[in-house]
């Protein structure tokens, strides 16, 4: 069971048929729920015990669900695949599918956060290309400012025609949180600290490029997608490393292409973050479950979904260092800044309650960013002060 647009399930469908092609005594039929739907639809069928035998789930709902006991522990049908490494994989990638120390999930659509920006602007503009300043250690948050200030333009009456960046909402913002010294949770994940003084900064650097910069789109403006990245209008957007099949579809009248995250005063460690497949723990079919979780994350597939078409990253690493993904001809050029968003990256803080606390720090962002709040520093307080009283409540099942 999985979930995704029409053109991203009729893939799903094309390996689902190649794997029964390969595999004459399986046959795996192929469940689609919208994805306004799919959480809801998850959870009842795995608390109704009436699951299918593999699912996919996505990280922000993994830990919450795996802590109920509704999947399948693969470890020991890992242990005695002789095809199985996990040296083979890229290490987040399977601490992602972990509870316990037991492995309860095989990483998809998995990939890291990425600056695309707008080629043919940064060239009228007259600015220095990013990837070219990445190269040389240049690529910083106050660079990423000034690229942002120099592509945006106005008319003569005040009525903006482009802008140089947008602003990444969270949790895209969090790697801008940890360049500038801050944080959400404390390291054993139980209180907050986004009312630190590095949140704090990072987050009124952002509020800045919209308020006072005046180089971001306000939400009014950004209506109607008419300052969107595909829309040439827009210089700079921070992004999933998902997003390059969309581009080369949509875009025909401008340049375009990737690089890592800008660094801050404390570095620049980016995020990844992916979806897990699991087995449900009521299946009567576990080794051809995972014999199909297998095909789903091993190169047929992965070099296909990832190095072709770039639905996202590989899991694989011999699949990302492949001359298939690194030398396809398509956009974007720089595609060794995929590698270095992940093989420079941090995982997000996902915790059972994730669903909580994001949900009382999203009120306070959009505060921000909608201008009913200018001060970071008073909205992150705010921010910090509502996740540590979700937090300290005991926690239901």
């Amino acid at each position: 069971m999985a979930w995704g647009n029409p053109e991203a399930m009729a893939l799903e469908q094309e390996f689902c048929d190649e794997f029964n092609r390969r595999n004459p005594d399986i046959h795996v039929t192929f469940f689609r729920v919208p994805q306004s739907a799919y959480l809801n639809k998850a959870i009842l069928m795995l608390a109704s015990r009436t699951a299918p035998d593999v699912i996919r789930i996505d990280h922000y709902n993994f830990p919450s669900l795996v802590r109920k006991d509704y999947f399948l522990d693969m470890t020991e049908l890992a242990k005695k695949d002789p095809t199985f490494d996990p040296k083979a994989y890229f290490p987040l990638t399977i601490r992602e599918g972990m509870y316990k120390g037991r492995l309860h999930g095989m990483n998809v659509m998995f990939g890291g956060e990425i600056v695309y920006y707008n080629k043919t602007l940064i060239r009228e503009a007259g600015l220095e290309d990013p990837y070219e300043l990445w190269k040389r250690g240049e690529w910083t948050y106050d660079r990423f400012r000034r690229h942002a200030i120099a592509m945006t333009k106005f008319d003569k009456n005040g009525k903006p025609l482009r802008f140089g960046c947008a602003i990444p909402t969270f949790p895209m913002s969090v790697p801008i949180i940890w360049a500038f010294g801050g944080d959400l949770l404390t390291p054993d994940w139980t209180r907050s600290t986004v009312g630190s003084d590095g949140t704090i900064r990072a987050y009124q650097y952002l509020a800045d490029l919209r308020w006072k910069d005046r180089c971001a789109p306000t939400p009014a403006q950004s209506a109607n997608a008419q300052f969107n990245f595909e829309s040439g209008k827009l210089g700079m957007e921070i992004n999933w490393s998902g997003s390059a099949p969309r581009l080369r579809k949509v875009v025909k009248d401008f340049e375009w292409d990737i690089c890592p995250m800008p660094k801050g005063p404390y570095g620049g460690t980016t995020m990844v973050k992916g979806n897990q497949l699991v087995i449900s723990k009521e299946t009567r079919h576990p080794e051809a479950s995972w014999r199909f979780i297998r095909f789903m994350t091993g190169p047929v597939v992965e070099t296909k979904l990832y190095a072709e078409i770039k639905r996202n990253f590989p899991t694989l690493r011999s699949v990302a260092y492949s001359k298939t993904f690194l030398e396809d001809p398509l956009p974007p050029s720089n595609k060794r800044a995929y590698i270095q968003a992940v093989e420079n990256a941090r995982e997000l803080p996902i915790t059972a309650r994730w669903g909580e606390w994001t949900t009382a720090f999203n009120a306070e962002q959009d505060n921000l960013f909608s201008g009913r709040e200018r001060d970071a520093a008073k909205a992150m307080k705010r921010a910090e002060s509502k996740i540590n009283e979700i937090l300290a409540d005991e926690e239901g099942f």
